[in-house]
């Protein structure tokens, strides 16, 4: 899975942000939820974001 967006800040005054990652499993319950990130956004300033999940395969156990 990849995701791609733009966020950009059309006031005159300053930002901030942050980029929150949250996993639920299929009953919707939370298992992980993470700041990755934060930052500041400038009056007329625009920052990209690119997300991805990789899945592999499992590595057996005692072969790692």
């Amino acid at each position: 899975m990849r995701l791609e967006g733009t966020i950009a800040h059309p006031s005159r005054a300053e930002c901030e942000y942050s980029v929150v990652i949250a996993i639920t499993n299929e009953q919707g319950e939370k298992i992980a939820r993470h700041v990755v990130g934060v930052g500041a956004l400038s009056a007329g300033e625009r920052h990209k974001f690119t997300f991805s999940v990789d899945v592999v395969p499992a590595r057996p156990p005692g072969k790692r």
